[in-house]
């Protein structure tokens, strides 16, 4: 499952040690059929060949494996790529994004990499909160702690920081954690009668690219001993995802927009399904998750297998009912929590 995005890593050298990134997007490579070559992100400009968006979720999914599975050798990556991860943190304790070459220069001004920015802040925060609670080593802790982020409204951000918070309370049991939590979700539930939890306060709009809302509150409902968290979370399942798992996954809600639907659309909503099997014990959670796993295996609009977890790749989206021949990083590791989700749901975890 890991192979894959072991052959995306790159190693630099900084300072006498060697730092460790997943490199972002692969196409196929025109000599080599099965093989796939590296190419630099550029949606917005140059962005770079690494950032900590993808290798933060990859250190999410090693640890994840070696959890599960004791593997000395996922424990090892997962180290490995938190060495980036603490690279790309400022002695003010705010993370840039991307670098922008081999050597390892960080771009700390591009629009989807600028110093301070709370999105690859928030997936640094959470695993270096998940390698705190599972290694137990101090560092992480002191480098989660470093930074700083102010009140903001909006409910991913908010969802990604409380999943943070919600690794170091189980390692810790810490009473103002819980409080922070309790008020995270407090911002992402919202207004009492909303039929679904919002990106941001001011829009009904929401983008299902990263839905990490559900998951977050769910997963707070049970760790925190919060039932009243389940009812929005309830009317969320009801009145956004049943529908989209239904539908095949949309891109935006209320939009319901097809083009462009990926890994990402997928497995946090899958995630949040499953933490509310988890917290309610209700089957029908765990056959929703298990429908929503199917998108990887051919329920979806294409009607071809996306993931081949024997090699770890994952194809990087559909566009217009075509399924994408390029294998990045982020369908990799998107792919891969969702398998280990389903293996556990499988297993009956």
């Amino acid at each position: 499952m890991l192979r894959y995005l072991q052959t995306l890593t790159h190693t630099f050298a900084h300072d006498g040690e060697n730092i460790s990134a997943v490199l972002i997007y692969a196409k196929p490579d025109p000599d080599h059929d099965g093989q796939y070559t590296a190419v630099a992100a550029a949606d917005t400009g140059y962005e770079g060949i690494a950032c900590v968006d993808d290798t933060a979720r990859a250190v999410l999914l090693a640890l994840d494996v070696y959890e599960r599975t004791h593997s000395r050798q996922a424990l090892g990556l997962a180290r490995s790529w938190l060495t980036f991860v603490e690279y790309m943190q400022y002695p003010d304790g705010g993370f840039a994004n991307f670098i922008r070459n081999q050597s390892g220069v960080r771009n700390a001004t591009g629009a989807t990499s600028v110093r301070g920015g709370y999105w690859w802040a928030a997936r640094a925060l959470w695993a270096l909160a998940r390698a705190y609670r599972v290694t137990g080593d101090g560092r992480y802790l002191e480098r989660y702690q470093k930074c700083h982020l102010l009140p903001l409204p909006d409910g991913k951000i908010n969802a990604v920081l409380a999943l943070a918070e919600l690794e170091l309370y189980a390692a810790t049991g810490d009473a103002s954690l819980k409080a922070a939590i309790e008020d995270r979700c407090a911002t992402i539930i919202g207004e009492a009668d909303l039929p679904y939890m919002l990106d941001h306060p001011d829009s009904g709009v929401v983008n299902l690219w990263g839905y990490h809302q559900l998951h977050a509150v769910a997963l707070a409902a049970r760790a925190l001993d919060r039932p009243d968290f389940l009812r929005p979370c309830r009317r969320t399942v009801q009145n956004l995802v049943r529908p989209d798992v239904g539908a095949l996954f949309w891109y935006d809600f209320p939009g319901r927009r097809k083009r462009g639907v990926c890994a990402y659309n997928v497995t946090p909503i899958m995630q949040g399904i499953a933490a509310m099997y988890r917290a309610t014990d209700a089957k029908k959670y765990r056959e929703l998750a298990l429908m929503a796993s199917r998108w990887f295996h051919g329920r979806n609009d294409a009607n071809v297998v996306m993931y081949d977890a024997s090699a770890g790749t994952c194809r990087d989206g559909i566009q217009d009912g075509q399924a994408s021949e390029n294998r990045g990083a982020e369908s990799a590791i998107e792919a891969g929590i969702a398998e280990m989700e389903r293996r556990s749901l499988l297993a009956g975890g």
